[in-house]
C-alpha cells in the first residue's frame, strides 16, 4: 500500500487523515464535493484534490461519507481500487462483491476540534477477502493498538451501543446544561461528577454503578424533579426514571 484516497472531508475524514499524517503515512489525495472545504483539506494536509471518482487510481480509496452516500460513491470508483469504507452501521455483503472492498471502523465519536488518543481507538476491521482485509488490518495497526476483525453483525451491534453511549449520553448532558444555564448556575460544578461517573467504570460495572433517586425508588424526590421541568425533557426523565426502577425492582437505603 503506497497511496490512499480519501473521499470525504467531514470530522471522520479530517482525524483519519490525522492519525496517518501522525504515524508517518501520505495522502494522495482527497476528493469532496465542497470544493472550499475540500481545498482547504488538502492544503492541510498537504495533498491534492481529485475532482473525478472515476478516475482515482490509488492502492486504496478511504470512505469517509454518510450511509446515505455510501453506495452512489462506491459505484463510480473504477473496479480496480480497493475500498475501506467507515460506516458502522452498513453490512459489508449488502454492497457490491464484484470489487474489493472492506470496513475501516473507528469506534469513537469525531469532532473537529477535539483531541484523540489515536492508538487507543478501536479499530473495527472487515473485508471482502482475505486479501484486502489483511491490507485494511495493517493500516489499522500503524493507527491504533486495538485493532479486531469483527463481522458486519456484531460491528452494527457495537454501533447501536456506542449510539447509547456517546449520542444519548451526550444529548442527556444537553438537557443538564440546560437546566443550569436557565437558572444562570455554574455548569462546571458539574464536570467532576461526570468525571467520576465515567471513570469508576474503569473497575465497575454499570448495573453495579448505578446510583441515584430512581434506583433508591424515593419517590417524593422524584416528585419533586417531575414539577421542575416540562416537555419532552420531563418525559425523558420519567421515562428513564422507570427504566431504572424496573431494573431495580427491590429498594435499597444507601444507594
Amino acid at each position: 500500500m503506497k497511496t490512499i484516497t480519501i473521499i470525504g472531508t467531514g470530522n471522520v475524514a479530517f482525524h483519519l487523515a490525522s492519525a496517518m499524517v501522525s504515524v508517518g503515512l501520505s495522502i494522495d489525495a482527497v476528493y469532496g464535493r465542497n470544493q472550499k472545504k475540500t481545498r482547504e483539506f488538502a492544503k492541510l494536509f498537504q495533498t491534492k484534490v481529485t475532482d473525478k471518482l472515476e478516475t482515482i487510481t490509488s492502492d486504496l480509496v478511504v470512505i469517509c461519507v454518510t450511509d446515505d452516500a455510501l453506495i452512489e460513491v462506491i459505484n463510480q470508483l473504477p473496479k480496480s481500487v480497493n475500498i475501506a469504507y467507515t460506516s458502522g452501521a452498513i453490512p459489508l455483503q449488502t454492497l457490491t462483491h464484484d470489487r474489493p472492498i472492506g470496513v475501516l471502523y473507528p469506534l469513537q465519536s469525531f469532532s473537529t476540534n477535539s483531541s484523540l488518543n489515536y492508538p487507543n481507538i478501536p479499530f473495527l476491521i472487515e473485508g471482502n477477502s482475505a486479501e484486502i482485509e489483511q491490507e485494511i488490518y495493517i493500516l489499522a495497526r500503524k493507527l491504533s493498538n486495538k485493532v479486531e476483525i469483527v463481522s458486519s453483525e456484531d460491528r452494527k451491534k457495537y454501533h447501536l451501543a456506542a449510539v447509547w453511549v456517546n449520542n444519548f449520553t451526550n444529548h442527556i448532558l444537553y438537557q443538564a446544561k440546560t437546566l443550569i444555564d436557565k437558572e444562570n448556575l455554574h455548569w462546571e460544578f458539574l464536570l467532576p461528577l461526570l468525571a467520576e461517573t465515567v471513570d469508576k467504570l474503569n473497575t465497575l460495572d454499570p448495573f453495579d454503578a448505578q446510583t441515584g433517586p430512581a434506583r433508591r425508588h424515593d419517590k417524593n424526590t422524584i416528585a419533586a424533579h417531575e414539577k421542575m421541568q416540562e416537555g419532552i425533557q420531563k418525559e425523558l426523565y420519567q421515562l428513564l426514571t422507570k427504566s431504572i426502577n424496573e431494573t431495580y425492582s427491590q429498594p435499597h437505603d444507601k444507594l
